[in-house]
């Protein structure tokens, strides 16, 4: 059976991160508007102001596409986390506020968390050896385990890491739940249970 073609993540020159940048922009503005069939190679290249060539240098597909938005948004999560570190007596309490933010977040924007987690699907099975992947591994829990550290915690290194593995995963459920459409609150509630149960 053929394999699909999969694109290597690799360190890109300020030239090129500026316009994998402008892509992924381009792709969540049109899944935001218009979901899972709003977005492909031509659609996204167009919308940037880019040559279809262009965009394939940086992506094979629009699953492809999709699954980069899907880990940037991620990683900007991180990012807003490093900057402004969330508030709360206990890691719990941070990470349940962090949570609710995001799920909030995917509540009002349907679309675009329906196409971002079909394309996830989609890509999945060819990228389950790409490092930073979410779903196939610790290192997509890393800003979780970052919001645990971010104010006075009692737990140890190990107990961090092991509940950051854990949380990941049900965040993921959680994610796909409320992109499935699901009450954002109903599911915060029920993460916000399993986060304090694990970090008490």
């Amino acid at each position: 059976m053929p394999t699909r073609p999969r694109v290597v993540q690799r360190v890109l020159s300020p030239a090129r991160a500026a316009t994998r940048e402008k892509l992924i922009d381009t792709v969540i503005e049109l899944a935001t508007e218009g979901g899972y069939d709003a977005v492909g190679i031509r659609q996204v290249a167009a919308a940037a102001g880019v040559s279809v060539p262009t965009a394939y240098q940086h992506a094979s597909s629009k699953d492809q596409l999709l699954m980069d938005a899907l880990m940037t948004l991620g990683q900007r999560s991180a990012e807003i986390i490093r900057s402004r570190p969330p508030r709360g007596a206990t890691a719990a309490a941070r990470l349940t506020a962090v949570f609710e933010r995001i799920l909030r977040g995917a509540g009002e924007k349907p679309l675009l968390y329906q196409a971002l987690y079909r394309g996830y699907v989609a890509s999945a099975p060819d990228l389950a050896d790409v490092e930073g992947v979410p779903g196939f591994g610790p290192e997509q829990a890393a800003w979780i385990g970052e919001t645990i550290r971010a104010g006075s915690t009692d737990h140890a290194e190990e107990e961090i890491e092991s509940a950051s593995r854990m949380l990941s995963m049900m965040f993921l459920g959680a994610m796909i739940g409320v992109a499935s459409g699901r009450d954002p609150e109903e599911v915060s509630e029920i993460l916000a249970e399993a986060t304090k149960r694990l970090l008490h």
